[in-house]
């Protein structure tokens, strides 16, 4: 029994001696495996801060190549280093690391054609507690910026149709979409312009700061018009003379390239270009609110300098807007006040105010010979993906039973407009313009909003006619991001919420043409 007790104790004391080597070996596995998760937490930790230090600095140089178009690399590398090293946290052994050298910054051109740069950091992951083999690394972030230069033209109705109410919930309107995409700030660097192009039957192109523009761009016959011969004898210099009605109100309304297939010339150079500059013959008593001049002569209208002789009249020109074309600007205030000035007009010509609209954006009006600006409009995007975009925004009302054909717009007053045999009011060959039209548009890679109002029931002869000449044609306008859409409403005042969505939805669509997004 006492050898029993002896064997049991000896067994005990082997068991203790055996038991102390594995906690040691249990504490030192706990260690190391300490040791791993605290350094594994700490190079994931600092991986994951210096990712959000490079996401910080790609957008960084989005955003400055997208507000301020610098398209310097050092500038640009400079800024996302900056932007690195003060993203870095607490980690000063991180932070020791990085230098400018540690930081890339690369562009890239996407398939898409869209700029990208990456940047890049460079550090190394040392697994300080284990002394295990020290890991080169590299985190890196990219931004897509979409920094396209973006002109509008905005297309207005001035006409007839446009009473004083109509014409409030148009500046209300349209002062709102302007400040969408324009800064208050009149030195923003932001590339974004606007144009304002009210219209009726003709575009008013009248600037007080370029008294020489009617002779700059006018042919000397469309200045001294043949049929006018006797007016020209009572001392009357020409159409550009200070006793002339247009002149007296500040309107000059002139145009050219007026038969089909020409489309107004809309993309080629001014100078000496313009073969038709109007004027109206008509009573005073029409229009008792316009100034007038009188003579006796022939009837102008025949487009000749004979005939009989009698007391002949010429007024202000009523279808000529009282607000001028606004060529493209970044200045909020001009916008506005350029809206606070359109007056009601005349007829309706949709064509001539989408071919004023393009001039506001050709790269041919571009200087001294154009809108006098050294700088815009920019030059046409080579594809619907460049990095600059041209866009038209039109608004109109499309009711009513009459179109004005352009039947009796040609380059001498009297002339018409050639029509085909088959087409006695002319609105096959309008039609024809319109496509035309369009189809040079989409050539130029110009994109087309088209907002038209009009009630009712869809077979009405009125909503009908507008679709039959124009609906087609505007449809190939829309093609290439842009729209064509209507507000089912009688004027746009009572149309008003519905136009301004749409407005809204427009803007969005011309944002989306300028932004910085982080994509890796």
């Amino acid at each position: 029994m006492l050898s029993r007790k002896k064997t049991m104790t000896a067994a005990r004391h082997r068991q203790r001696g055996s038991i102390a080597p594995f906690m040691v070996l249990a504490l030192g596995g706990a260690l190391l495996a300490t040791a791993y998760a605290l350094d594994t937490n700490r190079m994931t930790s600092n991986a994951a801060q210096v990712k959000r230090a490079t996401d910080a600095a790609a957008m960084a140089v989005g955003n400055e190549r997208l507000m301020k178009n610098e398209k310097s690399p050092t500038v640009l590398r400079e800024l996302a280093y900056g932007y690195v090293v003060n993203n870095l946290g607490m980690d000063t052994s991180l932070a020791s690391q990085i230098n400018r050298d540690s930081v890339e910054l690369e562009e890239q051109t996407g398939e898409d054609e869209r700029i990208r740069y990456k940047v890049e950091v460079r550090f190394k992951a040392d697994p300080e507690l284990l002394g295990g083999e020290v890991k080169d690394m590299r985190v890196h972030s990219t931004v897509e910026v979409v920094a396209r230069s973006t002109e509008v033209a905005i297309v207005l109705p001035n006409t007839d149709s446009e009473g004083p109410t109509e014409l409030a919930a148009l500046r209300q309107m349209f002062k709102r979409f302007a400040g969408q995409l324009l800064d208050d700030d009149e030195n923003s660097e932001k590339r974004i312009w606007l144009s304002l192009v009210p219209f009726s039957q003709v575009v008013n192109v009248y600037d007080p700061d370029d008294t020489g523009r009617l002779r700059r761009w006018a042919t000397a016959a469309a200045i001294r018009p043949v049929e006018l011969t006797s007016l020209w004898r009572t001392g009357i210099r020409d159409l550009s003379d200070g006793r002339m009605p247009d002149p007296r109100t500040e309107r000059l309304c002139m145009n050219r390239g007026m038969y089909p297939g020409q489309v107004y010339y809309w993309d080629q150079p001014p100078t000496g270009q313009f073969t038709r500059v109007y004027y109206r013959h008509d009573l005073p008593e029409n229009h008792p609110l316009e100034p007038s001049i009188s003579w006796t002569g022939p009837n102008p209208d025949f487009g000749q300098a004979t005939g009989v002789n009698d007391t002949r009249f010429i007024i202000g020109n009523v279808g000529c807007p009282r607000a001028a074309l606004l060529p493209l600007t970044n200045q909020l205030k001009k916008v506005e006040d350029r809206l606070d000035e359109m007056r009601t007009g005349f007829n309706t010509n949709y064509a001539i105010g989408m071919g004023w609209a393009g001039h506001a954006l050709s790269p041919e009006m571009r200087g001294s010979a154009g809108w006098g600006d050294s700088e815009l409009p920019l030059d046409f995007p080579d594809s619907d993906k460049a990095q600059n975009a041209k866009i038209i925004v039109m608004l109109a009302n499309t009711t009513g039973d009459w179109f004005d054909t352009d039947a009796y717009n040609a380059g001498k007053v009297g002339e018409a407009v050639q029509n085909g045999n088959n087409d006695p009011g002319g609105t096959a060959t309008a039609s024809r313009r319109f496509q035309d039209l369009c189809d040079s548009f989409r050539s130029r890679h110009l994109k087309f909003h088209f907002i038209g109002v009009r009630p009712g029931d869809p077979q009405d002869f009125g909503r009908q006619l507008f679709d039959r000449v124009a609906g087609i044609p505007l449809q190939t306008c829309a093609q290439g991001g842009g729209s064509m859409t209507f507000a089912n409403a009688p004027t746009f005042n009572e149309g008003q919420e519905q136009i301004q969505h749409l407005l809204d939805d427009i803007a969005d669509k011309i944002k989306h043409e300028f932004y910085a997004r982080l994509v890796e």
